[in-house]
């Protein structure tokens, strides 16, 4: 008898692959999503930032040049040159007063030519647009080189009689009128040496000029307006303010801020920073 074995037939079950649904896909690009812009919003504000810090840093060196220039020309307002080696008697090494041999303060000029100078009317003037200019003599002196030439600038680095066609006859005053631009909000100095007025820096939206008088017998000082000054050579100091402006709009929150004059000021949507800086006279004393 044949026996049949019978062997148990196993039925695979397929089981159906099944993928992300709607919602789920939904849910993910809204994170998504929400990832990218918290990334963008830091990106920007990270370029705001950037971009103000390098605003008021490029501010902040436009006027630190400016007062260099300005100040430069000040400190050497109503200087006049000083002769070592005048042409009147020497005193003996001998004498108990050698230490005290003479010098000549704006010793006649060898040509003939240069004016002498006056300290009272050529070394400070302003006007109320406002302007300042300063001026000191000009002279030839002895250098490493074969003959004499003079070392003195202009705010725009001149000096005209250093040209083979200059002479101090010509030039006997260095000369330096710096005043704002308003047309092109531009810091620009008129020189000795160019008749044309040039910019120094640039953003400058306001600009004001204050000098410090002390009157003879009196031991105080007092802030004056140019058109106040009847004396200028009893001007020991000028303070200079520059308002530079920024070029990128920024979010301001209406903020103020106390403009060269003192007055409140909304910044609107520029930034806005003063400088302020004074300067002493260091000729002066002409009362």
């Amino acid at each position: 008898m044949t026996k049949i074995i019978q062997f148990p037939i196993w039925k695979n079950k397929l089981k159906t692959q099944q993928g992300v649904t709607l919602i789920e896909l939904m849910v993910g690009i809204t994170i998504g999503l929400l990832v990218v812009a918290t990334a963008t919003g830091a990106l920007m504000a990270s370029r705001g930032i950037s971009s103000t810090v390098s605003e008021a840093s490029n501010l902040q060196q436009q006027a630190a040049y400016a007062f260099r220039v300005i100040g430069q020309q000040i400190r050497q307002a109503g200087s006049i040159q000083l002769d070592l080696n005048p042409s009147i008697a020497q005193i003996s090494t001998s004498d108990s007063n050698a230490a005290m041999i003479p010098v000549a303060f704006d010793p006649p000029d060898p040509t003939g030519a240069r004016p002498p100078f006056n300290r009272s009317t050529s070394s400070l003037s302003g006007t109320a647009d406002p302007s300042l200019t300063t001026g000191y003599q000009n002279y030839f002196e002895y250098t490493t080189t074969s003959s004499s030439t003079s070392l003195l600038r202009d705010c725009l680095g001149q000096n005209p009689a250093t040209s083979s066609s200059g002479t101090l006859a010509a030039t006997p005053v260095i000369t330096s009128k710096f005043e704002r631009k308003a047309s092109t909000n531009e810091l620009v100095c008129t020189s000795t040496g160019n008749n044309s007025a040039q910019a120094i820096i640039g953003n400058v939206t306001d600009m004001k000029v204050r000098y410090l008088e002390q009157a003879s017998n009196v031991s105080s000082m007092k802030y004056l307006n140019s058109n106040e000054v009847t004396n200028w050579s009893r001007i020991y100091a000028v303070e200079v303010c520059l308002e530079l402006s920024g070029t990128d709009k920024i979010p301001t929150s209406d903020g103020k801020y106390d403009n060269c004059g003192g007055t409140s000021t909304s910044y609107g949507d520029r930034m806005k920073m003063i400088f302020r800086n004074i300067y002493q006279v260091r000729s002066q004393g002409n009362a």
